[in-house]
């Protein structure tokens, strides 16, 4: 499976194991006048199984979009009791005062330039989302519009991360170009989201 997301200001590219049917990687996003919350979700191991967590947390996290990122992110924990389990990251971004919320369990990527041009990649708790009692933590940051944020499952590898961020080109270009680095046919679930605050 191989699909891709494309506009002005996110660009989402999915391409599952060796082609299977089924990606153990599922993604969510919404936008609204006030903010945006991005989620990443990558079921363990891959296939249908690994689907059904990672989609499990995603659906729990879609009840309430307006929720804590600490209560959505217990949600997702609860969602996969009985499954596999699921690495997850979730951002929420307030326009207002152009902070992101972000917090997540296991091995997902996240960066983006600070205001002070610094690089930054927040770490998510150790473990996965299994059903059983977690610790979470939120970490915020204040954003610079226009300035550019990348997330992706652990099927991505990529050098150079900062590069890609402060290129001047638009997302989607950028996109493309990150998306040569995956092979054709993986051999991981990979999927990737990079994306612009407003200006």
């Amino acid at each position: 499976m191989n699909k891709a997301v494309e506009s002005n200001n996110l660009f989402v590219f999915q391409r599952s194991k060796a082609l299977q049917q089924y990606c153990g990687d599922v993604y969510f996003t919404h936008e609204d006048k006030n903010g945006f919350l991005y989620v990443l979700s990558d079921g363990l191991g891959s296939g249908l199984e690994a689907n059904r967590a990672a989609k499990a947390t995603v659906e729990a996290i879609k009840e309430d979009i307006h929720a804590d990122i600490t209560d959505m992110l217990e949600k997702a924990n609860q969602a996969v009791s009985g499954l596999r389990g699921a690495a997850i990251a979730i951002i929420k971004g307030d326009y207002l005062t152009k902070t992101l919320y972000y917090t997540g369990m296991g091995n997902i990527r996240f960066y983006m330039i600070g205001i002070e041009d610094k690089l930054i990649f927040p770490l998510s708790g150790s473990g996965f989302l299994s059903g059983r009692k977690q610790k979470y933590r939120m970490q915020s940051f204040k954003y610079k519009p226009g300035s550019k944020f990348l997330m992706h499952s652990d099927g991505l590898v990529l050098s150079r991360v900062r590069k890609s961020l402060e290129s001047p080109l638009c997302v989607v270009k950028i996109g493309h170009l990150i998306e040569r680095n995956i092979l054709d046919i993986p051999t991981d679930d990979v999927t990737f989201m990079i994306g612009k605050f407003p200006e």
